[in-house]
C-alpha cells in the first residue's frame, strides 16, 4: 500500500493541531497566564510542580511516537461539539470569574482540539498524556478543607490514646504550654499532589491492567495523607513534650517531605520485591515495517478545511461573549448611597457607627451602622454591587468578614445556622484583649438570598441572563463575650423584627 496517503495526512494534521492550540492559547490568554503564576510559587504553591507536569505530558507523547505513527489521523467533525461546550463551560467560569473552572475549560479544549484533527484513535492513543496535564491545574483544592478536618480528628484522637492532656477547639489542639492550629496549609494537599503525580505515572508506566493501576495510585496516596498525619503527630507530640520550644513547632514543613520522602523509597522498594516479577514490563514491539497502513482518511483536504474553519469560530465563541459581556454599557444612575432600614419593634437606629470592625468586600459600596434595643446593640453592614466584574464580585478569594489586622475569626469555615425560614452563616470574631462578636451574614444575589458561595456563582450568571446583575452581602452582628447563645438570640430576634431580606 502506498504510504503517500498516510504521510499526507500526518503533514497536514500536525500544523493544523498546532494552529488552533496557538490559537486556543491566545484567546484564552488570562487562563494560561494564571496558570503560569501559580506554577511560579516555587515555595509555597501546591502546584510548583506544573511545569514538570507539562514535561512528563511531553515526554510521555514522544515515548509513543511508534504507536502513532502506525495511525492515520482523521478529522472527526462531530468532535466540534466538544469544542463547543468546552468553551462555553469556560464562558460560564470566566462570567462568574471561578478560574479553577476555567482551567478544567482549557484543558477540555485542549483534547476536543486533538479530538476534532486527529480523530478518535489517535486521541485515544494520547488520551492519559494529555489528562495528566490535569495534575497540574486547580481542581484539587476542594480536597483541602477535607484533608484538613480528617488530619485534625486522627491527630487528636492519637495523642488522647497517649495519654496527651489536651483540648481541641475546631481545628486548634490546645495543650498546656500553647496551642497549634492545623490549617489548611497543614492540610497534606501538596504531597497528596505529589503522589497523586508519581503514583499515577509510575502505574502507568509499570503496570497494564487498570485494576492494578488504581491500586498503585490508591496505595501512593494512602502514603501522603499518613506521611502528613505523621507530621502533624510529630509536631503537636513535641510541642507537649518540650513545652513549645522545639524547632519543628515552627518549622515542619521540611519534616513532612522527609516522611514522604521515606515513604515512597519503601512503597518502591516493596513493590520491586513483590511485584514487579508478577508483571513483567514487556519492551515496546518493533515496528513492522512491512506492516499494513491504516486506510487513507477520505476527503481529507476537505476535512481538515472544515474543523480547522469550525474549530477556530467555535474556539472564538466564549471569549467573544464573555468580552460582549462585560463591555456592554449599562445605564447611568449616578452616585449610589445605601440607605438602611429604619429600625423596627423596640429597635431604634439606624445611627452612626464608629466601630472597629468593618468587612472588606472589594469594590462594593459599603454602609455600617448601630441599632439599639435597651442595653443590647446591634451593627448591621450592607456592601452592595450594582454589577459584577472581574475583581469585583460578592464572592471572591479577597473578600472577608472582618478587617483581620483587628478582628480575628475563631472559626476555621463559617458555620451554618437559622434565623427563622432563611440560612446563615455565623463567624465569631476575636479581638485583643478579649472581646468577642458574632456575625450573622448571607448573600443577596439576583434577588434571591443564598449561603453557598457555588449557588452565588451560579445566580450571578442568571442575574446577567434576566438583567439583574446586582449582588451585596449582609452581616448583622453583636457582642458575644462567653454567652455565644444570647448573641444569636438577639441576631435572631433583630432579623425576625426587621423582617429579612434587608436589602434587594
Amino acid at each position: 500500500m502506498s504510504t503517500e496517503p498516510w504521510r499526507y495526512s500526518w503533514r497536514i494534521a500536525g500544523p493544523s493541531v498546532a494552529v488552533l492550540l496557538l490559537l486556543a492559547f491566545g484567546l484564552y490568554h488570562e487562563t494560561v497566564l494564571y496558570l503560569v503564576r501559580l506554577w511560579n510559587q516555587l515555595e509555597i504553591g501546591e502546584y510548583a510542580h506544573g511545569y514538570l507536569v507539562l514535561a512528563i505530558s511531553a515526554y510521555l507523547i514522544l515515548r509513543q511516537r511508534r504507536a502513532l505513527s502506525a495511525l492515520m489521523p482523521c478529522p472527526n467533525a462531530w468532535a466540534l461539539l466538544a469544542v463547543l461546550t468546552a468553551s462555553l463551560l469556560w464562558m460560564l467560569a470566566a462570567l462568574v470569574d471561578v478560574q479553577m473552572l476555567q482551567t478544567v475549560g482549557l484543558l477540555l479544549l485542549v483534547l476536543a482540539i486533538v479530538w476534532t484533527v486527529l480523530g478518535n484513535r489517535v486521541t485515544w492513543a494520547l488520551l492519559f498524556p494529555l489528562l495528566f496535564i490535569g495534575f497540574a491545574i486547580p481542581i484539587w483544592f476542594p480536597l483541602s478543607p477535607v484533608l484538613q478536618d480528617v488530619t485534625a480528628d486522627v491527630v487528636f484522637g492519637v495523642i488522647r490514646l497517649l495519654g496527651v492532656p489536651a483540648l481541641r477547639q475546631e481545628n486548634v489542639i490546645v495543650l498546656s504550654a500553647g496551642s497549634l492550629s492545623v490549617e489548611e496549609a497543614c492540610s497534606g494537599l501538596r504531597y497528596l499532589l505529589a503522589a497523586l503525580t508519581l503514583g499515577t505515572l509510575y502505574a502507568y508506566l509499570n503496570y497494564k491492567t487498570f485494576r492494578a493501576r488504581l491500586v498503585v495510585v490508591l496505595i501512593a496516596a494512602a502514603a501522603a495523607v499518613l506521611a502528613n498525619m505523621l507530621r502533624v503527630f510529630i509536631v503537636v507530640y513535641l510541642a507537649y513534650a518540650t513545652d513549645m520550644q522545639h524547632p519543628l513547632v515552627d518549622d515542619h514543613l521540611t519534616l513532612g517531605w522527609y516522611l514522604f520522602g521515606g515513604l515512597v523509597v519503601i512503597l518502591l522498594f516493596i513493590d520491586a520485591r513483590l511485584q514487579r516479577h508478577l508483571q513483567p514490563v514487556e519492551p515496546d514491539s518493533p515496528v513492522d515495517e512491512n506492516k499494513t497502513l491504516p486506510a487513507a482518511c477520505t476527503k481529507a483536504r476537505f476535512k481538515y478545511l472544515l474543523v480547522m474553519v469550525a474549530g477556530a469560530a467555535l474556539l472564538s465563541a466564549g471569549p467573544a461573549a464573555v468580552y460582549r459581556v462585560h463591555h456592554q454599557s449599562h445605564p447611568e444612575t449616578g452616585p449610589i448611597e445605601l440607605v438602611l432600614p429604619s429600625g423596627a419593634g423596640a429597635w431604634t437606629g439606624p445611627v452612626a457607627s464608629d466601630d472597629d470592625w468593618m468587612p472588606e468586600y472589594h469594590g462594593a459600596i459599603t454602609r455600617k451602622q448601630a441599632y439599639q434595643k435597651e442595653s443590647e446593640r446591634l451593627i448591621l453592614y450592607i456592601g452592595y454591587y450594582p454589577v459584577q466584574k472581574q475583581g469585583e464580585e460578592v464572592i471572591n478569594d479577597l473578600n472577608q468578614i472582618s478587617n483581620k489586622p483587628v478582628w480575628q475569626t475563631r472559626y476555621p469555615r463559617a458555620r451554618l445556622q437559622q434565623a427563622g425560614d432563611q440560612p446563615v452563616l455565623e463567624q465569631l470574631l476575636e479581638k485583643g484583649g478579649g472581646a468577642k462578636r458574632l456575625v450573622w451574614y448571607w448573600y443577596r444575589v439576583a434577588g434571591r438570598h443564598t449561603t453557598n458561595k457555588y449557588e452565588a456563582k451560579a445566580l450571578q450568571v442568571l442575574g446577567l441572563v434576566t438583567g439583574k446583575p446586582q449582588a451585596a452581602v449582609v452581616a448583622v452582628a453583636t457582642d458575644a463575650g462567653d454567652d455565644t447563645g444570647h448573641a444569636r438570640s438577639v441576631l435572631r430576634e433583630f432579623l425576625a423584627t426587621m423582617e429579612t431580606p434587608l436589602v434587594e
